[in-house]
């Protein structure tokens, strides 16, 4: 025998090894850019335009306060002025990092349950596509009319148009996060955010409203008014100015006192929608355990003769279906504590931090 000879099993074996490379290499190629809620939020955090600019004017405000309070001969008006400027642009700055973190935890829920409902649309898919096949060879034996073949083709042609639009809104939901987060064409939704316990109390969270943009602008103009009636209370300012100063007064401590009714109801109003989100997320949960757990057991059926794969398979669909509302209901606790933390003034999402 020639030891130079190759043998035609090593030549098919090396066929194999360059394919599998080749497929390998492809599939690198086409890897979507993924990213996890957490970068994505950091990414947008990091990338919002109405955060950067928020930014500048806090920097430019407390410049331009501590110019004033060094400044000996600025008038105590001007340096509260300056100091309620600065407290007013960190209050604005906050409020954009919260709305840019709950916009991008928005996105990425959404772009997440689009892809999983391709998943769901394509098995649909496939358990439609199997009962035209039932159908029309009950049709050949006789034992199913050419009604019931056609029913079952407009239901197959049915599931193949929401799977195409399933497609259409990953796009979408894509195209979406990745203008928030500035990360790039084609981006995706790496996984599921667990829902962090929502421990701290409605009474805590409105102990922290003064921290608001609105109270914040509202509690300065109190601040500013009661400046206006203390320098006019006296001996040498006329009658009219501080009687003016007084009812300006009386309307900034109205307006304070309406901030803060309109900011407690709408964190009393998110704390509710949060609490119900978790009832709904345990529930969800529950039809998925059951689901999951009548899966298996069919499972066990089909391995002893007493159910088909095509029952099966519908079982295998309704377990897809529990994981998927399961899914929606865990993003939205996530929406939902998002929300609350706008309204709060705190972030309680556990992603990006304490903003």
């Amino acid at each position: 025998m020639n030891p130079t000879k190759t043998r035609p099993d090593k030549i098919r074996s090396r066929i194999l090894l360059t394919a599998a490379l080749a497929f390998g290499v492809a599939a690198a190629q086409t890897t979507p850019n993924v990213t996890a809620a957490a970068a994505a939020v950091t990414a947008a955090l990091t990338n919002n335009a109405d955060v950067k600019t928020a930014q500048a004017n806090l920097d430019k405000a407390q410049a331009a306060s501590r110019a004033a309070q060094a400044d000996p001969s600025a008038l105590v008006a001007a340096k509260l002025n300056a100091s309620g400027g600065e407290s007013q642009a960190q209050a604005a700055l906050r409020g954009a990092r919260m709305n840019t973190m709950q916009s991008t935890v928005t996105a990425f829920t959404a772009l997440l349950e689009a892809q999983e409902n391709v998943e769901l649309q394509t098995l649909q898919v496939s358990v439609d596509s199997k009962a035209v096949q039932v159908a029309q060879v009950k049709q050949g034996i006789g034992n199913a009319t050419a009604l019931d073949v056609n029913n079952a083709q407009n239901t197959l042609s049915g599931s193949q148009q929401n799977l195409a639009d399933a497609r259409a809104q990953v796009s979408l939901a894509s195209a979406r996060l990745s203008t928030l987060t500035g990360l790039g064409s084609g981006v995706g939704a790496a996984g599921a955010v667990p829902a962090p316990k929502l421990s701290i109390t409605l009474g805590k969270l409105q102990a922290g409203l003064n921290t608001l943009t609105a109270q914040v602008s509202a509690n300065n103009e109190l601040a500013a008014a009661q400046l206006n009636v203390k320098l006019a209370d006296n001996d040498f300012t006329p009658a009219r100015t501080l009687q003016d100063a007084r009812t300006a007064l009386a309307n900034a401590q109205r307006s304070v006192d309406s901030a803060s009714k309109s900011s407690t109801q709408t964190l009393a109003s998110a704390y509710q929608t949060a609490q119900n989100s978790y009832e709904l997320l345990s529930v969800a949960g529950a039809r998925e355990t059951a689901a999951s757990k009548t899966y298996t057991q069919d499972a066990a059926r089909l391995k002893s003769g007493t159910i088909s794969a095509v029952e099966l398979q519908l079982s295998q669909l309704a377990l897809k279906k529990a994981q998927f509302a399961r899914l929606q209901a865990q993003d939205n606790v996530l929406e939902a504590l998002a929300a609350l933390s706008v309204a709060s003034g705190q972030n309680l999402t556990g992603i990006g931090g304490t903003l």
